[in-house]
C-alpha cells in the first residue's frame, strides 16, 4: 500500500542533494554506468516507476547463496527523461563542410531568448527559473518517492542519465545547483562509429533517421556528428567548470572499461552508495559485455562492441581526416591520441 502523498515542498527541498545527472554524449556507456550505479534495480519503462528489481534472477541468487542475494538497492535509475530536449531545443543548421568552426546544431534558445515574446526570453528568467527549478524537482521527487514506496528504499541515490541532453547541461546543473554532475567522456571517432553502424541498417535504421546507404552520405554524417560530439562536449564542459568542484566528476569509458573497479569505486563513495568491493565486483560480472547473451550484442544492435577504437576498423582514411579536423584538438585536449 502506498503511503501518503507527502508535500511537494518539502520533496523538492530534500532530494536535490541526491541527484546526480550523467551528461556526455550518446554511444558513451552512460547506460552501462547507470546499470552498473544502480544494481540490481533496471530500468523498465513501461512499469508504474520505470525500474524493477529482477525477481527471477533474485530467487536464483537466494537459492545458490549468491553474495547478491541480500543486495538491497541503494540509487534508483531515471533513464533519459529528456528534460533538455524539451526545455533547450535543438535546431539543425546548414554547416560548411570546410569550416572546421561551423556549426551542425543550434538551440531555439540561442536563436530566440533576446525575444520578450520566447517564454523562455533573458529578460524574464527571474520568473520562470524558480518556477521551472520547482517543476523539475517536483516531477522528480513523485517518480523517486513512488519508487521508494515499491522497493522498500530509504533516501535513495538518484542517478539520471542524459546523454542526448548533454547541449543543455549548462541550464540543468545552474537550477540544480546542488546536484551531482557526473562527466562521461568517449573517444568521440568510436561514439561517432557507433551512429554509423546504429543507421546502417543497424538499430536506428528507421524512416525518419535515414539510412546510410553510401560513401557520400557517411562522409556527410561524420562531419555532422562531429561537429555535433564537440558541441555537446564543450556545452558539459562549460557546465562541469562553473558547478561546485566538490559535486562534480569526471570519467572515461576507456578507464572504466580498462578497470571497471578501480574507475567505479570512489564513483561510487563520492554518490554516498554503500557497495563493499564483492558487491560491486558481483554488478560489474552482472552487466559485463561478455555477460550479454550472443544474440543480443553485435554489430547492428545497441551493444554493438565495448572495445575502445574500434573505429580504426570501420572507417575510410577520408571519413577519419574529416572527423579530426572537427575534434582533433578536442581529442587532444581530452587525452586521446590523434
Amino acid at each position: 500500500m502506498r503511503r501518503s502523498r507527502r508535500g511537494y515542498g518539502t520533496a523538492v527541498g530534500a532530494i536535490e542533494g541526491r541527484l546526480a545527472w550523467i551528461f556526455g554524449s550518446p554511444r558513451c556507456g552512460s547506460t552501462w554506468l547507470l546499470d552498473l550505479l544502480c544494481f540490481p534495480l533496471e530500468t523498465a519503462p513501461g512499469t508504474p516507476t520505470g525500474m524493477v528489481r529482477p525477481g527471477r534472477r533474485a530467487m536464483l541468487w537466494r537459492r545458490l547463496r549468491h553474495p547478491l542475494a541480500r543486495l538491497r538497492p541503494e540509487a534508483v535509475p531515471i533513464d533519459e527523461p529528456y528534460l533538455p530536449q524539451h526545455l533547450i531545443p535543438l535546431m539543425p543548421i546548414r554547416f560548411d563542410p570546410d569550416d572546421p568552426a561551423s556549426r551542425a546544431t543550434t538551440t531555439l534558445n540561442e536563436t530566440r531568448e533576446g525575444d520578450a515574446h520566447y517564454f523562455f526570453a533573458s529578460r524574464y528568467e527571474s520568473a520562470w527559473r524558480p518556477e521551472l527549478r520547482r517543476l523539475i524537482l517536483a516531477r522528480l521527487s513523485a517518480q523517486v518517492e513512488r519508487a521508494e514506496d515499491e522497493q522498500a528504499l530509504v533516501e535513495p541515490a538518484v542517478v539520471i542519465k542524459e546523454p542526448n541532453g548533454s547541449h543543455g547541461a549548462e541550464l540543468i546543473m545552474s537550477l540544480l545547483p546542488r546536484s551531482r554532475l557526473v562527466f562521461l567522456v568517449r573517444d568521440g571517432r568510436d561514439v561517432i562509429d557507433s551512429m554509423m553502424d546504429a543507421m546502417s541498417g543497424g538499430w536506428l535504421d528507421e524512416p525518419h533517421m535515414g539510412r546510410l546507404e553510401s560513401a557520400e552520405l557517411r562522409l556527410g554524417f561524420a562531419r555532422s556528428e562531429a561537429r555535433t560530439w564537440l558541441e555537446r562536449t564543450t556545452a558539459v564542459e562549460r557546465a562541469f567548470h562553473a558547478h561546485d568542484p566538490e559535486l562534480r566528476w569526471k570519467l572515461r569509458y576507456e578507464d572504466l572499461r580498462a578497470d571497471t573497479l578501480a574507475t567505479l569505486r570512489p564513483l561510487v563513495d563520492w554518490l554516498g552508495i554503500r557497495r563493499s568491493d564483492a558487491e560491486l565486483r558481483a554488478a560489474i560480472g552482472a552487466k559485463a559485455f561478455e555477460a550479454i547473451p550472443s544474440a543480443d550484442k553485435g554489430p547492428g544492435t545497441q551493444r554493438r562492441a565495448a572495445t575502445p577504437g574500434l573505429w580504426r576498423e570501420h572507417m575510410s582514411p577520408e571519413e577519419r581526416r574529416a572527423i579530426e579536423v572537427v575534434i582533433g584538438p578536442k581529442l587532444a585536449e581530452l587525452g586521446y591520441e590523434v
